[in-house]
């Protein structure tokens, strides 16, 4: 994954862009209505900000019609997304910062941080998953003393799949590593890169795994998640 910042928007129109990106996956496509909601601005705002994206061909967009997001958009919109969530996920599980905490810091962060701090530190964020479990409890036990102190809870971006999410964790589809079964499911449902997935539970083994995918669920042998690869949420 990379994580190198877009440079032709502007935060506000990144802000809107990842909002898209997080509905087209949950429902296929966006509303204007939608994206005023969940940015709480009013419809005149949204209008403006998404014939600037049309006109900039990160979205298809026209009056009182489903927004989708075209290839360009998807590819900035996953960049933004990769970002957010590997600030988030520092400030909450290294430095001990409590979720909402560390999601409105990322918000604010991901607009203007450098890429290097961020691939750094997506880095060191996949470094600590992989240490041996004694090592990387002891480097855990800093973020835990935090909390308590406080009183709150490879290249680029290390690239997750479904096997990485917990329960009850979601994730957008960016890229399926392996063709085969699990493949052809998806594309026979008509799902695939883009689509919002959640695990559901997760056998005492690590397999399988059960997820929902825009209304469907399925059961995944681990090494079928594997070959999932998402950004997440």
């Amino acid at each position: 994954m990379n994580a190198k910042a877009t440079s032709q928007l502007s935060a506000s129109l990144e802000d809107y862009l990842e909002v898209i990106f997080w509905t087209v996956a949950a429902k296929g496509s966006a509303r204007a209505r939608d994206i005023a909601k969940q940015l709480k601005v009013k419809a005149s705002s949204v209008t403006g900000a998404l014939r600037s994206l049309a006109e900039k061909e990160y979205i298809r967009y026209a009056p009182y019609e489903a927004i989708t997001l075209t290839e360009t958009g998807f590819r900035e919109a996953t960049l933004l997304a990769q970002r957010h969530h590997v600030l988030r996920a520092c400030f909450a599980e290294l430095l001990g910062v409590d979720e909402a905490t560390a999601d409105l810091a990322a918000c604010r962060m991901e607009h203007g941080i450098p890429s290097v701090l961020v691939d750094r530190l997506a880095q060191f964020h996949q470094f600590v998953r992989n240490l041996p479990e004694e090592h990387r409890q002891a480097v855990m036990r800093f973020a835990e003393r935090s909390r308590r102190k406080t009183g709150t809870a490879s290249k680029g971006v290390a690239q997750d799949t479904v096997a990485d999410l917990q329960v009850g964790q979601q994730g957008v589809i960016t890229a399926i590593r392996r063709a085969g079964s699990v493949s052809r499911r998806l594309a026979d449902m008509g799902l695939g890169r883009g689509a919002l997935v959640e695990i559901e539970g997760i056998a005492p083994m690590g397999s399988p795994i059960r997820v929902r995918i825009r209304g469907y669920r399925l059961a995944l042998r681990k090494q079928e998640a594997e070959g999932i690869v998402v950004v997440g949420r």
